[in-house]
């Protein structure tokens, strides 16, 4: 776990943490705090989330975007092989 760059670490703790939150975290809330699901005379589900859709797809897909970030980046800068330090230099690649 110490191999790990600023960058990794990042893209892990932030990306990873707001992908969480925006499924399991905001899911976990719902179910917990939610409003019951009833259903109307006309057989149709009726449905207020406690935290409106559109927030919990944008915290998802900030968390897309943060490892969309580090992918360009990783690419960019040539990467390295998770778990060492030694640069991810693939056959044909000139270092």
């Amino acid at each position: 776990m110490s191999n790990h760059t600023t960058a990794d670490r990042i893209a892990m703790y932030v990306g990873g943490g707001l992908v969480v939150l925006g499924t399991v975290g905001i899911g976990f809330l719902e179910m917990l705090l939610g409003s019951p699901h009833p259903v109307s005379g006309e057989g149709q589900i009726v449905h207020d989330a406690l935290v409106p859709l559109e927030l919990r797809s944008y915290i998802i897909l900030a968390g897309f975007l943060v490892w969309g970030v580090y992918a360009i980046y990783m690419v960019a800068t040539g990467g390295h092989i998770p778990g060492t330090t030694q640069r991810d230099i693939r056959a044909g690649q000139v270092e």
